[in-house]
């Protein structure tokens, strides 16, 4: 019997268990937005997406934002009673208001005369925020700064100027103005996007990228990116909408601010997300790809151990070890080692790494993969190549599969000439060949070493 000493692999790092844990959400929001108006978070000018002006004659509301102004509201010298302007933000259906932020300035309230009656309002749904009403000694001067207002729970924003003077008709008033400088509305999305249509497009085995399409849709915000999550970590993000659904300031850590209230896609379909190995470290890593929408609320796509340990044990199965999933039983993989021989004389007993057959006789192949201990690793895959007379190296086999015990079988085809076939053990699938056995086959005709026309030597 003919035995020769097993190369061994270098060991491969164990960098995580294998136990599939469904990594956190690689986005930290609280499930709302923001949307900006005239300015965005770092001052630069912006329109004004949501809001929509209404005025009556003697008054006037206009849009300045994109050129750096502001939201104006005004009312002119004297204006009728019941005179008005007002800018209104209306919040997409199931999308509450839950805060506001904005910088106002008002013009002519400390100039008016006491029985002028002109009013300045911010409002939502008909309870105030902030009211000044000129009588009296009411409204002495004029406001400038910082409305900011939290816990709302509100369908609009409403700021207008009117005239309240029914009794003289009119009002006397040196007009009235207001000037939004900047609005900042948060929205709140309740709502989880959803996944449908999951389809592994390629596990990577070959490849050695793992691509996963998928459909998506949204109720709030829209479905804003995806995220590539490795080990609890996230390692990529890809944008699913353009134009509004982009961060409004990527540069100051809130990637939850926009500029229009619905920014962005309610559905996409035929996604596709990409794991490449060859970006991530040594070593088995638990992959988590997830959507995510506008407000940080995110869905699972697709979760999978990528590489994937080679190999698998069914509980109960002889000369099996520790279950598949414990970090045990990821050493124990890393660590199997291949052997495969022909099988000759009584009952198969003698292993021989070179054999001799006449053309169109079927060889039989036997080995398998053991872990350190020399126990079976059952399920484990096996991939095999032929290295023909020409030099040429083929993959004729992938995924062949062990048995209980670790056993494997291989018939090679009768369409044979002399070559070598070897048996390739990959501790991670997709990864490096860690562990293989070269087997020598000689095929005869007619008392000659025969070769294939186009296998032979150049």
């Amino acid at each position: 019997m003919l035995r020769r000493p097993l190369r061994r692999a270098a060991p491969l790092a164990l960098s995580v268990p294998i136990a599939l844990v469904l990594a956190s959400s690689a986005s930290a929001a609280d499930g709302t937005y923001s949307v900006y108006a005239c300015k965005g978070p770092n001052g630069a000018p912006i329109g004004a997406a949501g809001w929509t002006p209404s005025f009556s004659p003697g008054a006037d509301a206009s849009n300045g934002c994109a050129s750096g102004g502001a939201l104006r509201a005004a009312i002119g010298l004297n204006p009728a009673f019941g005179a008005r302007a007002v800018w209104t933000f209306d919040a997409p259906p199931g999308l509450p208001i839950v805060r506001l932020t904005a910088r106002r300035t008002t013009s002519g309230l400390a100039a008016a005369g006491s029985e002028s009656r002109v009013v300045y309002r911010a409002e939502t749904n008909g309870t105030q925020l902030e009211s000044c009403e000129k009588q009296g000694t009411d409204c002495p001067s004029d406001l400038d700064g910082e409305l900011r207002k939290e816990g709302l729970e509100a369908s609009s924003v409403r700021f207008l100027v009117s005239c309240n003077n029914g009794g003289a008709g009119y009002c006397t008033s040196n007009g009235l103005s207001l000037d939004v400088a900047q609005a900042v509305v948060g929205l709140k999305d309740a709502a989880k996007p959803t996944v449908s249509n999951l389809a592994v497009t390629d596990d990577g085995e070959s490849s050695g990228v793992l691509k996963v399409r998928f459909d998506a849709a949204d109720q709030g915000g829209g479905l804003y990116r995806t995220h590539t999550i490795v080990d609890g970590q996230p390692v990529a993000s890809q944008p699913l909408g353009d134009g509004t659904c982009t961060d409004a300031d990527p540069t100051d850590g809130n990637p939850y601010q926009f500029v229009a209230p619905q920014p962005c896609p309610l559905g996409v379909a035929g996604r596709e997300i990409a794991v490449d190995y060859r970006k991530l470290a040594p070593g088995p890593h638990t992959v988590l790809t997830e959507v995510e929408d506008a407000a940080g609320n995110t869905a699972a796509v697709h979760a999978t151990q990528f590489p994937r340990p080679n190999g698998s044990t069914a509980p109960g199965g002889s000369g099996d070890g520790a279950r598949t999933g414990t970090p045990d039983e990821a050493g124990r993989l890393l660590k199997a080692r291949l052997r495969a021989w022909f099988p000759a004389g009584k009952n198969g007993r003698i292993h021989d790494r070179r054999t001799t057959i006449k053309r169109g006789a079927r060889p039989l192949i036997r080995g398998y993969v053991v872990d350190s201990r020399g126990k079976g690793i059952r399920g484990a895959l096996v991939d095999v190549y032929h290295r023909t007379r020409d030099g040429k190296r083929r993959l004729v086999k992938t995924g062949l599969k062990t048995r209980a015990g670790g056993r494997l079988t291989y018939i090679v085809s009768a369409k044979l000439d002399t070559r070598r076939i070897e048996l390739a053990y990959r501790a991670l699938r997709p990864g490096t060949i860690t562990s293989r056995q070269t087997l020598s086959v000689r095929v005869t005709h007619k008392g000659r070493t025969y070769y294939l026309p186009g296998n032979r030597k150049k």
